[in-house]
Formats: structure tokens, C-alpha cells, sequence
């Protein structure tokens, strides 16, 4: 049972962190800046935009109007995790692959329609699964995701503090109890720090994300969680993200009801 949690939890990482087909704008939050340097302004082309705020919401914007690909790593308890994937904006899809230990996962999204596998999680069906994004409930992870596929850009609307931090960079603090993923007991276990985790970030020439690093190493320091780190590449380069062939089964009732 508690493989099968972790299983259920790695799938809503998944999800959160590769289906980036749009998102909404951040506003500024009380207490956000503009402090960019003369320099700064000048040599990164977002800025022109407005505050340091506004460049960063605007360069998470970028992804639902192009394709990119995508890796995610984390370290945490002993375990290494590796999430590889591609998003395609405007066609509202995402495929992704999650490796830890011996745990493989896939992803594959096709506007509300979620296609996953398993392999190596005691209790789940083996190969593909379809999850019915309708028959899950309204506070849903996975739903929510859906709602708001851009990992980066959901978790950007709850940014704080925002300020340059040299050429096309950018730090501030992020309020993670928005995250769709976050667990409520997760969050009454680390109290106020979660609702201001330290981000560093990198925009390109053009006003795209391309790097993002989350300090969540600093949230639980003793449990041996390491930063979240996420990098963007090959903006607007072909992707193929299609249905799995081959058969294909409905996800059980109690796998959806943890959802």
C-alpha cells in the first residue's frame, strides 16, 4: 500500500511538472520589486517588459504558444528523481518519463485525456491506463493540473519578492500550499516555510523560462530533500506526442479516488 501511494504521488508530480499547454498571468504580490539594475534592464530584453514580476510572468506565458522539451531532478530520502519530457502548447499535449530506483513512469496527455504506466508499482495494471479526467472530483491534483497544466507557471502565480538578480535572472519566494500537488498534511507538518520557498530563475534573450530552481532543501533540511531543479530547451522544435497503441485499460475506481 505505501508503494502504491508513492506511485499514485510520483504520477501527480508527473503531471504537474510537464503539462505546460498554458496558464494565467502572475500579478504582483504585495511586497514584490522592480529593483533591476541599469545594466540588468539593458542586456535582458524582459525586463523591458515592466518589473522583474511581470518578465517572469510573461516568459511562463510563453508555453502555451510553442513546444518544448523538459527534465526535472530532485533528491530526497536516498532517491534520485529523473523526469524527462516534451510539451506541445498549442496542441494542448505532453509526454513525459519519471525515473527512480527501480520505478519508470509514463505520461502522456492529450488535452483532458491522461494516458500513464507503471512499471514496477505492486497493485497497478500493468501497461497502459486511461484516466478519465471527467470522473475525477472537483479538488482533484490531477484535475487541478489539467485546469492549469504549466507546472512552473502555477507555481510563478504565487511568487513574492520578485527582483532581478544580475542579466535575465531572477529570485523570490514561492507560496507552495497553492500547489495542486500539496498535500494538506504536508503543509500543517512544515507550517509558515512552505508558504515562502526561496526560487532562483533564468530568462533567455527572447523572454522565455528556461531554468528554475526551487529550494526545497531548505523546507525539511534534516529529511535529505534536495532542490527542485527544472530547465526548458528547444523551444518550437517538432515534437510527436501521440495515443499509446496497443491495449489499453481504464484505471481502476480506487486508483482515481487518490487522484
Amino acid at each position: 500500500m505505501k508503494t502504491r501511494r508513492f506511485g499514485v504521488a510520483a504520477v501527480g508530480l508527473i503531471a504537474l511538472a510537464t503539462l505546460a499547454t498554458g496558464c494565467s498571468k502572475a500579478a504582483d504580490k504585495p511586497g514584490a520589486t522592480a529593483s533591476a539594475s541599469t545594466s540588468a534592464a539593458a542586456s535582458a530584453p524582459a525586463a523591458a517588459q515592466g518589473s522583474a514580476s511581470d518578465a517572469l510572468a510573461a516568459a511562463a506565458a510563453k508555453f502555451k504558444d510553442t513546444t518544448a522539451k523538459m527534465t526535472m531532478s530532485m533528491s530526497g530520502g536516498g532517491a534520485a528523481v529523473k523526469i524527462t519530457g516534451q510539451l506541445d502548447g498549442p496542441g494542448k499535449k505532453s509526454a513525459s518519463v519519471m525515473d527512480v530506483l527501480t520505478l519508470k513512469m509514463e505520461v502522456v496527455q492529450l488535452a483532458d485525456q491522461v494516458y500513464m504506466k507503471a512499471d514496477g508499482v505492486p497493485g497497478m495494471p500493468k501497461g497502459w491506463m486511461h484516466i478519465d479526467v471527467a470522473k475525477l472530483g472537483p479538488q482533484s491534483s490531477l484535475r487541478k493540473s489539467i485546469e492549469d497544466p504549466s507546472y512552473s507557471a502555477k507555481m510563478l502565480t504565487t511568487a513574492a519578492q520578485v527582483q532581478w538578480d544580475g542579466s535575465g535572472k531572477v529570485k523570490g519566494v514561492l507560496d507552495l500550499t497553492q500547489s495542486p500537488s500539496m498535500n494538506p498534511a504536508l503543509v500543517g507538518t512544515l507550517g509558515d516555510k512552505i508558504k515562502a520557498v526561496p526560487f532562483t530563475a533564468s530568462i533567455d534573450g527572447q523572454g522565455r523560462l528556461t531554468t528554475m530552481t526551487v529550494a526545497l532543501g531548505a523546507l525539511a533540511p534534516t529529511a535529505g530533500v534536495g532542490d527542485m531543479t527544472i530547465a526548458y530547451s528547444d523551444f518550437g522544435a517538432p515534437v510527436t506526442i501521440e495515443k499509446p497503441t496497443g491495449e489499453i485499460v481504464e484505471a481502476p475506481a480506487a486508483l482515481l479516488a487518490t487522484l
